[in-house]
């Protein structure tokens, strides 16, 4: 079975190309993103438009709520489930997005961890406020040596995974890593990876947040606050998040939420930049995303890739 990936930093116009592509290839969309995953965050997620949804079918997009966490397994096996109904239904699956770890994982580039229940992860919460940062990742040290001196004693979520996976299995989080890669999917993967220069890609996601506001980005951040969801789950990451809910609060300008917001994005896109030249080996690279040229290349890859 054949299926094309579709990756790169937010704001490069992952949706756009995927969507050109479906059409060309009678393809099946399927969500990448660790956001878009959750049906409250429709429009700081950037999820596809109602006219996107008519263009091209799209699956896996606003399909779970933000107080359940969407984990690498619970995404993978929903992604593969998708893709072997494209290949009984004669269509291409196109995997779109942008978070590396989701792709890395459906290439069985990570080791698969098994679930972690929630009550081991609601006594490693108590136990490092109980200890605090440092004295949590002193007893880590003890159990799990290797991921206590690779993590800093500030990242308190990497903290807390690494204490949940030893005492969930027993093993350290190095020994689930180094497991083997080969998880038995026959899958064959066009891998096309979006790059763009810096100095294109800002100016875009500056912009793109913009449009964000426009579309309501405020009134959502408003509803999402009034959820009190805590601060450790994965949707309260959301970019730009935080900066709307301040402003909804009179904490600040709109101005000021919104610059703060576009820097946020940025660094942001610059850490996946530096994600995906490091940890992805594509087979198509596009870097520069005005010239039609370039595109009209990656189009001719994919069909030479599907023949």
């Amino acid at each position: 079975m054949k299926a094309v990936i579709i990756c790169g930093p937010t704001g490069a116009g992952k949706s756009r190309l995927a969507l050109n592509l479906a059409e060309k290839f009678k393809g099946v969309i399927i969500n990448a993103d660790s956001i878009q995953v959750y049906r409250e965050i429709k429009v700081l997620s950037g999820r596809p438009t109602s006219d996107d949804y008519r263009q091209a079918p799209h699956r896996l997009y606003g399909i779970m709520s933000i107080l359940k966490p969407c984990t690498l397994g619970i995404w993978r096996k929903m992604a593969l489930e998708t893709i072997k109904e494209c290949e009984l239904s004669g269509h291409l699956p196109i995997i779109c997005g942008g978070t590396g770890l989701y792709i890395k994982f459906l290439l069985n580039e990570l080791s698969a961890i098994p679930n972690i229940p929630l009550s081991i992860k609601l006594k490693a919460r108590k136990k490092i406020e109980e200890l605090g940062n440092e004295g949590f990742r002193d007893l880590l040290s003890k159990n799990d040596p290797v991921s206590a001196g690779r993590i800093k004693t500030g990242d308190t979520n990497r903290l807390l995974r690494a204490w949940e996976v030893f005492t969930a299995t027993t093993k350290p989080l190095s020994y689930w890593h180094e497991l083997s890669r080969n998880s038995g999917t026959q899958h064959k993967f066009f891998k096309v990876c979006l790059m763009p220069k810096r100095e294109a890609l800002y100016p875009q996601c500056d912009k793109r947040f913009l449009e964000f506001v426009e579309q309501g980005a405020i009134e959502e951040a408003r509803a999402l606050n009034s959820i009190s969801a805590s601060p450790d789950l994965p949707a309260s990451k959301t970019l730009g998040l935080l900066e709307l809910i301040k402003y909804t609060r009179g904490e600040l300008e709109l101005s000021d939420a919104v610059e703060q917001a576009q820097r946020t994005t940025r660094r942001y896109a610059k850490r996946q930049l530096t994600w995906f030249r490091n940890q992805l080996d594509e087979d198509f690279l596009i870097q520069n995303l005005c010239c039609r040229k370039t595109i009209l290349d990656c189009f001719e890859k994919i069909v030479n890739f599907l023949r």
